[in-house]
């Protein structure tokens, strides 16, 4: 009887009794954490970094946009794939922007032609035999005259690009 009230036996008592394990709270994190991770997938695997000075347009659309050649016009500059091709504000090897009667922007064309032989290139040597898609996407920022998108999308038509498709905010994003 001493035996079972002493200090040294009390781990002993304890231990003979049973715990009940209540996992309600656990299957509630659970569930909310499946369900934010399913809210947060996106099935578009296409990352586009946007440079300063780009405010991107409203739009209700639920389109995706298709895996291609992204352009990026700002104010002061033209973006391919995110490697500076014009900046109107200093020009700094003093080149002619514009050719074609001024609807052609001539170093945008060379790169797009650059960025297509690329392409092409890389399509031999996989072997793929899927023909070039030629699709831009075109991150834009709202306040640009349509002038100028008109000239990007006249030089990425003459340099084989002919499918676009303008980034936009969706009603999700703002």
């Amino acid at each position: 009887m001493a035996r079972n009230r002493s200090i040294r036996f009390r781990k002993l008592r304890k231990s003979k009794e049973q715990m009940d394990l209540d996992i309600t709270s656990l299957l509630d994190i659970l569930v909310i954490l499946l369900v934010f991770l399913l809210k947060a997938y996106s099935s578009n695997n296409i990352i586009i970094s946007i440079p300063k000075g780009i405010t991107i347009p409203d739009s209700t659309s639920q389109s995706f946009n298709n895996a291609g050649v992204i352009i990026q016009v700002s104010k002061e500059k033209i973006f391919v794939d995110s490697q500076e091709v014009v900046d109107y504000v200093t020009n700094p090897e003093g080149i002619e922007i514009y050719g074609d009667g001024g609807r052609l922007v001539t170093p945008l064309f060379d790169r797009l032609v650059q960025v297509r032989e690329e392409i092409e290139l890389v399509k031999q040597q996989a072997n793929i035999e899927k023909d070039f898609s030629g699709i831009v996407n075109l991150v834009v920022d709202k306040e640009i005259k349509y002038i100028e998108v008109k000239r990007v999308l006249y030089t990425a038509a003459q340099a084989g690009f002919k499918s676009y498709k303008f980034v936009v905010l969706s009603q999700e994003q703002m």
